[in-house]
């Protein structure tokens, strides 16, 4: 996104499915007042209020009134951000680790691939962070790391990681070609696999009608259920396959967000 702009297509799941566009108030920030790079890769709102945003140039905070720019030691570009209490973790090229508050209020970085920069691919950037049980996995398209508050710990698929979803204290490590894996106790066991979802590009696993709803990229979406795979009869579907999909969420109201 070039620019803190938001822009959601909401979808209404009803007896029938009804796609539209859902427009909110926006606010275009400009290059100008926030005094950063121009691209925003990622956002993430904390406990505070505050929102940290993943840029080009570094990492961007902002409390409503004030932008405060940080620059990396390495002074790369930032892929992926999230917020955990006071914690900042960020993801960025060849490096990855979190944020904390000096005693004067800055924040200042702390690296975590220094632990395993051995085992970092030439290249790797982390694309996604998420939170899951009490450890941050930081994921790229090669590798997974785990992050437990003492160590990190470096897990490789044998195929691209697409993505990375918890459902119902689960988490699920989508991959390009092996389908879709499971991480237990530190270990990728794998959990499901079909020549449906080969290059399918599965961006999103979550929990819909008691079912597992699989969203790829370009294929459209899947009810997984009882170990078997079936396509949705989601009108959205047809769009997924002509537009590539890049993101996706269910809000609590059952409502679909493209």
């Amino acid at each position: 996104m070039r620019h803190l702009i938001l822009i959601f297509f909401l979808i209404l799941f009803n007896p029938q499915l009804v796609f539209g566009q859902f427009s909110p108030s926006i606010h275009n920030y400009s290059i100008a007042e926030y005094k950063a790079g121009n691209q925003n890769w990622d956002i993430a709102r904390a406990d505070n209020g505050k929102v940290y945003v993943a840029n080009n140039s570094g990492l961007l905070e902002y409390d409503g009134l004030v932008w405060q720019f940080y620059q990396l030691p390495n002074k790369t570009v930032v892929r992926s951000v999230l917020t955990v209490g006071d914690i900042v973790y960020t993801g960025s090229y060849e490096e990855f680790g979190y944020w904390k508050k000096d005693e004067y209020g800055a924040l200042v970085y702390n690296s975590l691939s220094d632990e395993v920069s051995g085992e970092i691919s030439p290249n790797e950037e982390i694309w996604q962070i998420v939170k899951f049980r009490n450890k941050i996995i930081f994921r790229s398209f090669s590798n997974v790391y785990v992050y437990d508050s003492n160590s990190v710990t470096r897990l490789r698929p044998n195929s691209t990681v697409i993505s990375c979803s918890v459902v119902d204290d689960e988490l699920y490590i989508s991959t390009l070609k092996q389908g879709v894996y499971l991480l237990k106790e530190n270990e990728l066991q794998q959990f499901y696999n079909n020549d449906l979802l080969l290059d399918a590009k599965i961006i999103s696993i979550d929990k819909y009608k008691n079912k597992l709803l699989l969203t790829t990229s370009l294929k459209g979406c899947f009810f997984l259920e009882n170990g078997k795979l079936s396509r949705t009869s989601f009108e959205v579907n047809e769009q997924i396959k002509l537009h590539q999909l890049n993101n996706f969420s269910i809000l609590d109201s059952g409502e679909m967000i493209f």
